[in-house]
């Protein structure tokens, strides 16, 4: 059995609500290509370590160009661990499809999203509900003209899951026990 860790970085939910779809799209997949897997979704904030995870997806809100910390710090924190398993990024945001000229392909964490341990970096949009917001990330989104609206799509993330689904029937996947 392989395990499979979804991870988040979330401020107001969103992006944990991509990484709930992933999960079930994943295990979905998975037990459809008849591939032994489990399939768990944490906060990036709730990871300790990376020692018995398999494959990870790790995915964060992008604020100002960059991800949140806990994305960030897991990053940061299990470098090694990351070098070692097949690794798929994900990014949260624009909240429109102005950043995503290039077919879901922006990378506004540079450091991150080109790490050469990465399978793929993709870009969802994301959702904007200035109910949820602070007064100060309201005051930015209207600085930058950001659209209200839910910009996720269910299908996009489908179809991701459905590659990295693919990659992981075909990898040899070897336990990473430091």
């Amino acid at each position: 059995m392989i395990k499979v860790l979804v991870a988040t970085a979330s401020r107001h939910g969103s992006t944990r609500e991509i990484g709930e779809q992933l999960g079930t799209a994943l295990s979905a997949g998975l037990l459809a290509r008849k591939v032994d897997a489990e399939v768990e979704v944490l906060d990036a904030d709730q990871i300790e370590s990376l020692a018995d995870v398999d494959a990870l997806i790790l995915g964060s809100a992008v604020y100002m160009g960059r991800w949140l910390k806990s994305a960030r710090s897991l990053v940061d924190r299990e470098t090694k661990s990351l070098e070692a398993i097949p690794v798929w990024l994900f990014s949260s945001g624009p909240v429109d499809d102005t950043g995503k000229s290039d077919g879901g392909k922006a990378t506004p964490e540079v450091k991150i999203a080109s790490a050469a341990w990465a399978q793929d970096h993709h870009t969802f949009g994301g959702k904007l509900d200035r109910a949820e917001l602070s007064w100060g990330e309201r005051l930015v989104a209207s600085a930058v003209h950001a659209t209200d609206g839910d910009h996720r799509s269910s299908s996009e993330i489908g179809e991701w899951a459905d590659e990295i689904c693919g990659s992981l029937a075909e990898m040899p996947v070897v336990r990473n026990d430091w």
